[in-house]
């Protein structure tokens, strides 16, 4: 929250919004709430894969947390974050070539429980395996196409890696050490009045 202070404003539209947990963390007197998800206790039940149920232009910041690598059709998915937001689309995604996930593919361990090939069908996996480079050019490419700039980006880690010395590795590379890939994307025509850092640790972008 701290890393872009100036978007929680107005409607705050939580796609993939889980339990909710993002709206304990919001100022609740400028903000108004919505979360959208495919089951209960979303405020919304919807997918966005097939579409979300919103106007054009209707939210004023959206926000999508690990949630366009679930999706079928990840471009469709990210032009219409870019067709409901206003003004902002704040949204994380992971990156599979992270050091701790390649020894774990390395020595034939499962990298996650939303990849391998399990007995019953999950209710949910991971449909994409990307690095953080391509993230990057892909939200470039694509923020582009839907009529938004990049007006902030990092790499999302953990208190371990914040120490000033890893942080700058972290920025060195972000493929082998960063575990994921965070943008806040602003309409096009708006100033850009702040410029975050490069690194961003959780407690500046998630909700404990």
């Amino acid at each position: 929250m701290r890393a872009f202070p100036d978007i929680w404003s107005g409607s705050v539209l939580d796609v993939g919004c889980r339990s909710r947990q993002l709206k304990d963390s919001l100022p609740k007197d400028t903000t108004d709430y919505l979360g959208v998800d495919l089951y209960p206790p979303a405020d919304v039940v919807a997918n966005l894969g097939t579409g979300l149920p919103f106007d054009a232009a209707s939210c004023d910041t959206v926000v999508a947390l690990d949630v366009l690598e679930h999706t079928d059709d990840i471009h469709n998915s990210f032009a219409e974050l870019c067709r409901v937001a206003r003004n902002h689309i704040l949204f994380g995604i992971p990156n599979l070539y992270e050091l701790t996930l390649r020894k774990r593919f390395f020595f034939g361990q499962c990298i996650s429980g939303k990849y391998g090939l399990p007995v019953n069908p999950p209710m949910d996996r991971h449909r994409w395996i990307f690095s953080f480079r391509e993230a990057e050019n892909f939200t470039h490419a694509m923020a582009t196409k839907c009529g938004f700039a990049v007006a902030g980006e990092g790499c999302l880690i953990g208190p371990r890696r914040s120490v000033l010395g890893v942080r700058h590795l972290v920025n060195v590379f972000p493929n082998l050490l960063s575990p994921s890939y965070v943008a806040l994307l602003q309409r096009k025509g708006m100033n850009l009045s702040w410029r975050p850092e490069r690194t961003l640790s959780h407690q500046a972008t998630l909700p404990e």
